[in-house]
């Protein structure tokens, strides 16, 4: 287990429990629905949105996107193992099952949380690689 991937992926699961995938705001049909008419409008003037409706954070987007990378490139247990132990909060047992794991191999269930930690780090690290700028041949030849 990589504790920093671990953390990461514990606050991707809390911000996909809080605030799921979508961002935005409700909807006014739905808020007439929930009021029974016309909801308080409250004082007039701008306002700081806070957590609700905002959709999750940059880092949560980018574990959300590196366990679908997985899910597409041939690891979709890995990627349900992530969903099932980060978003869901399903028992260990059940997580075992869902994957393939026999029941009371606990050690293999931990080799598997690893490997996923392995992966999504690899993936993030090919993702962070994509956004920085690399040199032309030219600039390169200019420098030499």
């Amino acid at each position: 287990m990589i504790k920093e991937i671990e953390a990461l992926m514990v606050h991707w699961g809390e911000q996909m429990r809080e605030r799921g995938q979508g961002g935005g705001l409700g909807s006014q049909m739905g808020a007439i629905i929930e009021w029974g008419g016309a909801p308080p409008r409250g004082t007039p003037g701008s306002r700081v949105l806070g957590g609700a409706g905002c959709g999750i954070d940059h880092i949560a987007s980018e574990i959300g996107a590196a366990v679908a990378e997985l899910e597409r490139s041939g690891h979709a247990p890995l990627g349900r193992l992530a969903r099932d132990r980060y978003c869901g909060l399903v028992t260990v047992r059940e997580q075992m099952r869902a994957v393939g794991i026999a029941e009371g191999a606990d050690r293999t269930y931990r080799n598997w949380i690893g490997r996923l930690h392995r992966e999504v780090l690899h993936i993030l690290k090919l993702r962070s690689m994509s956004w920085r700028v690399r040199p032309t041949e030219s600039d390169a030849r200019n420098h030499s």
